[in-house]
């Protein structure tokens, strides 16, 4: 008995032992799967970051565009490249784009913490240039930057934003705005600050990127200085000469605005330095410190707008503005530097300056203005027709234009132009038209065409001797008005605006 007993304790302890064995050889129980929760604070397309109170939302469009004219949609309208010859100007461009935003918001005790990034990759025409040195090869196959880089937190904006100038963005009516000066599509570098007062009545100052002191240097970048020695102009006989003080000093910008239900208004300010660099005097070259400068200059750009929405019909929106500057040139135009060729020997040409000085003199500043005019209809909820204008203006002083025309033989005026214009007057005025057609068979997909035209009223005009630019051979030429037409045709899907 005792026998059995102790066979039956032994068999149940090693049953026991068993199932223990077995017990610890089953897997641990998986943690419930953290599906994305939908964040409903700041609309459409936001979602919790798993294991954080942060909403992100990520957006995304993928374009092709195609254009034909003599216009170049990538090098711009006006440009010295664009010989208009068979064998330097295309008539035929393209440019694709991928553009990639992200939008992260994290409320705070001191209201809503925002991070926004857009970065852009892009493939142009231009940018398969041949290597002969590769048999060949592309020497490069597209370009990507930064459109927005900003953070917003308790009024403040700090990052790579719109200017605070701005208002009107021609890219809203048109695929290429012409000689729009809003840093809406490229952004600009700021610190600055928006009361909200109520009402939808807002005061906003920021200070922006003034550093550029070159003539090549475009809105969107940096606020340019562009700034001409005559002076270095005449003794170097190789015309325009950028001659500006570095960035010293940033530029100020504000506005005072007004959104409702039927639209926004707006009234803007600025303030722009264009400080020069140093006198030429006799051998000595321009860039040396001990010629002395022109005292410290700031110019300055005002500039009003409106815009309505529903105006006649339901969706559609008409809106315009009007800016004028003085010695703050970059307000207003797109293109510093003009010059261009049109059939056989004509030509136009001219000069968007902040202002112009001599050895011994101050800085005789400019005057520069744009007016914008802007309207879109809905026919239905899938096409869409807007029409877009832009007048601009340079006007220079009396002073300005006998320091830029009033040496005899140079080349101080325009860069290229063998001697002195018989007509010299530096003033001209250029003109944009549009008109853009979208279809969107789906709400996430447009294909749209836009038909532009150009027009540049020359500053000079008659009979001209030019030097050698690039293809273009050393001859007689005639000054004149410049027209110039184009058609884009874009297509466009948008994962998430």
């Amino acid at each position: 008995m005792k026998a059995m007993k102790g066979l039956l304790l032994g068999t149940a302890a090693g049953m026991v032992a068993i199932s223990g064995a077995q017990a610890a050889d089953l897997p641990v129980k998986a943690k419930p799967v953290e599906y994305v929760k939908v964040c409903s604070l700041y609309g459409a397309g936001f979602f919790y970051v798993p294991g954080t109170d942060t909403c992100l939302k990520i957006g995304m469009y993928i374009r092709s565009d195609h254009a034909y004219g003599n216009a170049a949609i990538v090098s711009g309208v006006y440009s010295t490249t664009n010989s208009n010859t068979r064998t330097t100007t295309d008539l035929y461009s393209y440019r694709a784009r991928v553009n990639l935003t992200t939008d992260w918001r994290t409320q705070s005790d001191y209201g809503v913490i925002r991070a926004y990034a857009a970065i852009q990759v892009q493939q142009s025409s231009g940018d398969l240039s041949i290597n002969a040195n590769s048999l060949g090869a592309p020497a490069s196959t597209g370009q990507a930057g930064i459109l927005r880089a900003f953070i917003q937190f308790a009024g403040f904006t700090v990052g790579h934003a719109v200017s605070f100038f701005d208002f009107f963005n021609g890219a809203d009516y048109g695929y290429v705005p012409g000689f729009n000066a809003s840093t809406g599509v490229n952004g600009i570098d700021i610190l600055g600050y928006t009361w909200q007062l109520g009402n939808g009545v807002s005061v906003s100052v920021d200070i922006e990127d003034g550093s550029g002191a070159g003539s090549s240097t475009a809105p969107g970048t940096a606020r340019s200085r562009n700034v001409v020695n005559a002076s270095a102009a005449a003794q170097l006989g190789n015309g325009i000469t950028a001659d500006a003080q570095r960035a010293w000093t940033p530029d100020i910008a504000g506005n005072i605005r007004i959104d409702q239900a039927w639209g926004s208004a707006q009234l803007s300010a600025a303030f722009h330095n264009l400080s020069g660099g140093y006198y030429s005097t006799g051998n000595v070259p321009f860039v040396a410190t001990v010629n002395g400068h022109p005292g410290d200059e700031w110019g300055y750009a005002l500039g009003a707008g409106f815009r309505l929405t529903n105006f006649l019909q339901p969706k559609d929106t008409l809106e315009a503005q009007f800016v004028w500057a003085n010695g703050a040139a970059s307000y207003t135009h797109t293109n510093p530097a003009n010059f261009t060729y049109g059939s056989g020997n004509s030509f136009g040409m001219g000069y968007v300056l902040d202002g112009v000085f001599v050895t011994g003199s101050g800085i005789e500043k400019t005057d520069t203005w744009k007016a914008e005019l802007g309207y879109q209809h809905y026919w239905n909820a899938q096409w869409r027709t807007s029409v877009y204008a832009i007048w601009t203006g340079v006007e220079y002083s009396d002073t300005a234009r006998n320091m830029l025309c009033g040496v005899t033989g140079s080349a101080a005026l325009y860069t290229n132009v063998a001697g002195t214009p018989a007509n010299c007057s530096p003033n001209f005025t250029q003109r944009n038209f549009s008109t853009r057609t979208a279809w969107n068979p789906h709400p996430s997909l447009e294909i749209g065409l836009d038909l532009i035209y150009w027009h540049l009223d020359t500053a000079n005009a008659g009979a001209q001797v030019l030097n050698t630019n690039g293809s273009r051979v050393a001859g007689p030429y005639i000054a004149e008005d410049q027209d110039r037409y184009m058609a884009v045709l874009r297509f466009q899907k948008t994962i998430l605006p």
